[in-house]
């Protein structure tokens, strides 16, 4: 089963740029298309969430640490969906002929590292955390 992150569940959908604040999750079996609403705010229980969905291939922009590891754990395979807007009709051709690049060590490194430096959080001396994120979530390789 493969899943994506998705701006909106209508059928012409662009790719969600961060994939744990997807407000949507499309899940396809290479036949069938679920669109499911994510109430996740995390990494880790996106992850969750797509194990309970019997994922096993995950097509990403962006991905962050723990839930990465979280998917190599459970042996995912990882697709690049690439740098530029692609919508739900291509992503469902990409996966039918096979087009979506696999995500090897290197590549996934160079989105990491990318996740990193572009959502970073601190703690403040008056005892409250924020998060500061910024909008680029391209890899250039």
């Amino acid at each position: 089963m493969y899943a994506f992150a998705l701006k909106t569940n209508k059928e012409n959908s662009a790719l969600a740029p961060s994939f744990c604040k997807a407000k949507y999750f499309g899940f396809y079996d290479g036949e069938n298309l679920e669109v499911k609403r994510n109430e996740n705010t995390c990494g880790r229980s996106v992850m969750n969430w797509l194990f309970e969905n019997k994922v096993t291939k995950l097509i990403v922009k962006d991905i962050g640490r723990n839930p990465y590891n979280l998917a190599k754990s459970k042996n995912f395979e990882f697709y690049y969906a690439g740098d530029e807007r692609i919508e739900l009709p291509q992503v469902l051709e990409n996966i039918k002929n096979n087009k979506f690049e696999a995500i090897g060590e290197d590549k996934i490194n160079k989105i990491l590292e990318n996740h990193d430096s572009n959502n970073h959080n601190h703690n403040h001396n008056g005892g409250h955390n924020h998060s500061h994120q910024h909008k680029n979530n391209y890899v250039f390789l």
